[in-house]
């Protein structure tokens, strides 16, 4: 994914309607950047902090922002995709969740702050996305794109296998709980794939959702009642 159409400060990201959105392998903390030689003596690679790297981009720096979208853009098309249902939905809410993020990323006051907030920006898109849904009565569409669904965690029905009595099941419960998902109300489904599928702690739940700790907690609960009893077949 290139949003870049500069390389200052002022420059701006723009969403590209004509491409999908790159799985990458998952978030690492830290990259490493080979730095000059020095009288002609290889020179240890210097190793940067997400922190850092935030800064930087703060700072203007595009190289540092895509970095940024490599890490994160694969898990944001699976919340996307869990929340929405919708392969094409998923990948344009990413985009324009990075759009917003190059945009306000100056406002960011703690760097370290960001994986909550990329996660909140994300969030906060499919919920808007699933309000507009409901009040328009649109349904859901889906296409194939296995490619996407492997990397972002879910697999495709037509890949290879050793096993493919084993895959076949695993597409089943996979689709099963796709669809339990779509039936919960859009704030518990958020509360449980964020805690359940990407790990977010309550309190940075709470963040994202704009909402109190006891309220998450209330909802995942909730979520995990409703799922058990539509995931009954597969327990």
């Amino acid at each position: 994914m290139n949003c870049a159409t500069g390389t200052g400060p002022g420059q701006e990201y723009h969403r590209n309607p004509h491409s999908s959105v790159l799985a990458v392998p998952a978030a690492r903390a830290d990259f490493a950047v080979s730095s000059s030689p020095v009288a002609g003596t290889p020179s240890p690679p210097r190793v940067f902090s997400e922190a850092t790297t935030v800064a930087r981009a703060q700072d203007g720096d595009t190289d540092a922002f895509e970095q940024l979208v490599r890490s994160y853009e694969a898990d944001l098309f699976r919340l996307g995709f869990r929340m929405l249902s919708d392969r094409g939905e998923a990948q344009d809410a990413v985009q324009d969740t990075f759009v917003l993020a190059w945009r306000r990323l100056p406002s960011l006051l703690d760097p370290e702050a960001f994986r909550a907030w990329i996660y909140q920006l994300m969030t906060r898109r499919c919920l808007n996305i699933l309000r507009v849904r409901v009040r328009r009565h649109t349904g859901v569409s889906s296409g194939p794109d296995f490619e996407l669904e492997a990397r972002a965690g879910r697999p495709g029905p037509a890949r290879s296998t050793t096993d493919p009595a084993a895959a076949a099941q695993t597409n089943a419960m996979q689709d099963c709980l796709t669809a339990v998902l779509a039936t919960l109300p859009p704030d518990q489904r958020a509360c449980w794939v964020l805690h359940e599928m990407h790990e977010l702690t309550y309190p940075a739940i709470a963040y994202a959702i704009g909402v109190p700790v006891s309220t998450v907690r209330g909802r995942i609960a909730r979520a995990r009642l409703q799922l058990a009893k539509g995931m009954t077949a597969w327990r």
